[in-house]
């Protein structure tokens, strides 16, 4: 089930992701993204909240682009390249024994902690407190990973298809699947 409501300065999606560890039995838990605030976008797993500088979530979303292709090319036998652009986040792409790729997104942020959310405000500098880490990887079973601080996140390949999107059309740009397919 998707939900998507758009309103100027204002977007609203839902959907029901597929727990990874607990798929075999169905197990499903809420996902939203939203952008009410001019320049953040919040990002909610069941009961936990995020929010996100425009820049973040674009970069964020744009990583989860680059894993769903690292997952699209194992399954196709081939691996495209995404497209070179400049990130906060360290990637990689590493071939494991068996031949199949897998792909590491890693950045370190600031953040502000407010009770019950997680604001990752900017990128992280060299006066900055303890950053938090941000992690996106591709997963076992052609699933993906997705890391918050010390919260892990692991979806099917078409929810991390919606939150590519829906990350992306919260900050006002087109879906990448239009883009950069």
């Amino acid at each position: 089930m998707t939900e998507t409501k758009m309103q100027p300065g204002f977007f609203f999606a839902e959907r029901k992701f597929t727990s990874w560890h607990e798929r075999a039995h169905d197990k499903l838990y809420p996902c939203q993204v939203s952008r009410q605030e001019k320049g953040y976008v919040s990002l909610r797993f069941g009961d936990i909240s995020y929010r996100f500088t425009h820049s973040i979530a674009e970069d964020i979303a744009r990583c989860i682009f680059d894993a769903e292709l690292v997952t699209v090319g194992n399954l196709k036998g081939y691996i495209p390249k995404p497209a070179t652009r400049e990130s906060a986040f360290d990637q990689w792409y590493k071939k494991n024994m068996d031949g199949m790729w897998s792909y590491l997104g890693e950045g370190g942020f600031s953040v502000h902690r407010s009770e019950g959310e997680l604001s990752f405000m900017e990128f992280l500098t060299d006066d900055a407190d303890t950053p938090v880490n941000v992690g996106i990887y591709t997963a076992a079973d052609n699933g993906m990973m997705l890391v918050l601080e010390t919260a892990c996140y692991l979806f099917s390949m078409p929810d991390a298809v919606w939150l590519s999107n829906a990350l992306m059309e919260a900050v006002g740009e087109e879906p990448l699947e239009f883009q950069e397919t």
